[in-house]
């Protein structure tokens, strides 16, 4: 059998992040989203430049939310369609704003990433990272699981739960118009969001278990995958029980089938 799925990974201590799960008939792949280079360079990930302008309307087309009040960077939480952030290909939800045209605001708040953008001219130049662990509440909409109200133009204060996007976008003497020549200066690079592989379980002669170690205590909705050799996938939460079930019974279908072809 094999079997796709999304599903929330808890390793350590980290908070549950969202990974893609693979099951093949010998191997349980578990992958996390990147952002990759594809073409120009090398195969890798890292950190990134875009140049974009303000629009007239829409400004630079994006949203942030995070700040080191929360003790990570800002990040990236909303795209607008059609504006430059979308069109110039190089930015992408989730990512981690570390400099703005030379600024560092790796360990900002997020109110000082706002005043920076406000005043950062028509022009911005940002370096990015994809953050690929980035927390729950970076994925709430904006004011609709927030506790707060969006931001304005005339208040200019945002909070690090919800969109900040509004007032980033506002400049009273903006009259720049589409175009592509500030667009990024490096045509030849070319970069993807992309499941990779963050671990890989082989399935011969390994095992499952719903319960917590050394007790009789079974997780909700939970497994966890360990190979002969000790690898384990760490705890995997699924999003329902059926889920759980379906998953659980396809990892059981493959392992036997395996250990029956190996003898």
């Amino acid at each position: 059998k094999t079997k796709t799925g999304v599903c929330l990974l808890q390793d350590g201590n980290q908070e549950p992040f969202k990974v893609r799960l693979h099951l093949a008939k010998d191997i349980l792949m578990i992958q996390e989203q990147d952002v990759i280079c594809v073409s120009g360079e090398p195969f890798y990930s890292g950190e990134r430049t875009v140049t974009i302008r303000r629009q007239t309307v829409g400004g630079f087309g994006l949203s942030i939310k995070g700040g080191a009040e929360h003790n990570i960077p800002v990040v990236v939480s909303k795209i607008s369609k059609e504006q430059r952030a979308e069109l110039s290909g190089l930015l992408f939800i989730g990512d981690a704003i570390l400099q703005i045209n030379g600024i560092n605001v790796r360990k900002c708040r997020h109110e000082e990433v706002v005043q920076v953008l406000r005043n950062a001219g028509e022009e911005v130049t940002l370096t990015v990272s994809f953050l690929k662990r980035a927390p729950a509440f970076l994925k709430l909409p904006l004011n609709e699981d927030c506790a707060c109200a969006p931001s304005d133009q005339s208040s200019g204060t945002s909070s690090p739960l919800c969109d900040s996007g509004l007032h980033l976008n506002y400049h009273p003497n903006n009259t720049d118009t589409l175009s592509c020549s500030s667009w990024p200066a490096s045509p030849g690079l070319r970069w993807e969001k992309r499941w990779c592989d963050l671990r890989l379980i082989p399935l011969l002669h390994s095992r499952f278990s719903q319960y917590l170690p050394g007790s009789d205590l079974c997780r909700q909705n939970a497994f966890q995958v360990i190979a002969v050799d000790g690898v384990c996938s760490g705890i995997i939460q699924c999003l329902s029980a059926e889920d759980c079930i379906d998953w659980l019974q396809a990892i059981a279908s493959n392992i036997s089938n395996l250990t029956k072809h190996n003898v």
